[in-house]
């Protein structure tokens, strides 16, 4: 399964991308406001009454900058949230190729509320998306006309919020990030990982003070800290420093040693796998959605996706840790299909039993332990995590990148003796079916020989019966 995804994704749907875009034919890109080939210059509609104002800007960093800032103003950003639309044969997204609408369903776009900090009422709405012929900002102080149009257009068939978060950020900063990373020479490009889901993801992620785009890999780290059996959630930046800071204060500014470590798993019940606090509320009725939806943004998706796969259960590990006090804590790592979570709590069951304040669905199956080596704290362990840059490898069943060869590494770097062979039960499993093959092989066999000599025995007794 593993390989014919890979086939599929990787391979097969890049190329048949590719061809369809390479296509003469005009029938995917009959939009004149989305028709043609990439621009490095950002599109700007500016809504007055509902009429939208169109501005090309050229490709130089000064120009789009000038432009940006006589548009958007000088606000803050209160509130980012990031909407997804359908893309039909008849939507005005249909620059799609068909290949590319097998596999992108949905179209994603950012919305922000833009206020100043001199004039409570003085609010403004702000769109900004990638398709395939560049990057589009639009400017309203309505909210409808950047949320339903799209250059003065309305967009057809049905959007809906994907995710929302309040953030602490300006334009000035998206303007500078915008800048800095050259997303108008980001060429839209599937086979790359380049297009309007992966651009949200971005700006949502820079922008937002907490929660992360669902079904798209984040290089932050949730960091979960338990008091008095209650969760609060604080995701890390994506810089190592940032994700050992805030991991220190989690620990209370301690050095913890490690003592014990531990790797338990989870069968892929109902939807136990962990997912962001602020994606939770939206995801209250996931077994109402229909199978298409986008990102995965689900639990349910994700473990249907896993299993898919071919994947049965989840690993995560666990550390008893020791304070300079002689105060006992434990710590867990796990790694999903979204993101690196970390929990910290002075009771071990919040840490066997609970993510992020749930109870797993599923029992948790103790698989191995070990005493810790008598170095083994907190800080190395970060080091560890930091150079191995874990937070910045995606979650790929094809690499074998997935939660039980992340939990091996961290259980053979804390452990004193032992190392864990995650294949090991599957080994032994095959091994013990091929065995049984083998041995059904053999007694098949010898029950052929057996029947062969009882026949070769008639046989002489009926020619001896003969002649006689």
């Amino acid at each position: 399964n593993e390989y014919k995804s890979y086939l599929r994704n990787v391979i097969l749907f890049p190329m048949s991308e590719y061809l369809s875009s390479k296509s003469s034919s005009s029938s995917s890109r009959f939009e004149s406001i989305r028709s043609g080939t990439w621009s490095n210059g950002v599109r700007i509609f500016s809504y007055k009454a509902g009429t939208a104002t169109t501005i090309r800007t050229k490709e130089d960093k000064d120009d789009i900058k000038q432009h940006l800032e006589q548009a958007c103003g000088t606000h803050k950003i209160p509130r980012i949230s990031v909407y997804m639309t359908t893309v039909k044969d008849d939507h005005n997204t249909s620059w799609f190729p068909t290949n590319t609408k097998q596999k992108f369903r949905f179209h994603a776009f950012v919305i922000f509320e833009l206020s100043s900090s001199s004039q409570a009422n003085d609010k403004k709405y702000m769109s900004l998306e990638k398709d395939a012929t560049g990057i589009t900002v639009q400017v309203s102080l309505t909210e409808d006309d950047v949320l339903t149009k799209f250059g003065g257009k309305e967009r057809e068939g049905p959007h809906f919020e994907e995710i929302s978060d309040k953030s602490d950020k300006s334009t000035e900063d998206l303007i500078g990030f915008f800048l800095k990373e050259d997303f108008n020479k980001s060429r839209y490009e599937v086979a790359k990982g380049n297009h309007c889901k992966t651009f949200a993801n971005d700006v949502f992620n820079f922008l937002a003070n907490s929660a992360c785009v669902p079904g798209i890999w984040c290089s932050r780290v949730c960091i979960i800290s338990y008091k008095g059996g209650i969760p609060e959630t604080h995701w890390t930046g994506e810089n190592e420093d940032n994700i050992k800071d805030k991991f220190r204060i989690a620990c209370h500014s301690e050095n913890l040693k490690i003592t014990k470590v531990s790797l338990l798993r989870v069968p892929l019940e109902g939807s136990f796998l962990p997912i962001s606090s602020n994606s939770k509320e939206q995801s209250s009725n996931d077994n109402e959605k229909a199978d298409d939806e986008p990102m995965d943004s689900s639990k349910v998706a994700r473990v249907s996706f896993l299993q898919k796969q071919g994947v049965t259960y989840h690993a995560y590990v666990v550390m008893e840790c020791c304070t300079n006090s002689g105060e006992k804590k434990w710590i867990s790592l796990e790694k999903d299909t979204q993101n690196i979570s970390i929990q910290v709590s002075s009771f071990e069951r919040d840490i066997l039993l609970k993510f992020d304040g749930e109870f797993r669905k599923g029992t948790a199956k103790k698989v191995i332990s070990d005493k810790a080596r008598s170095d083994a704290t907190t800080e190395k362990l970060m080091k560890f995590f930091n150079d191995k840059h874990f937070n910045k490898n995606c979650y790929s069943l094809v690499k074998g990148d997935h939660c039980k060869k992340f939990t091996k590494d961290i259980f053979d770097f804390i452990s004193e003796e032992r190392t864990y062979d995650y294949n090991a039960r599957e080994t032994a499993a095959k091994g013990a079916m091929f065995g049984l093959i083998g041995l059904l092989g053999i007694a098949a066999a010898g029950a052929a020989v057996v029947a062969a000599v009882g026949k070769a025995k008639e046989n002489k007794l009926r020619d001896k019966k003969n002649r006689d």
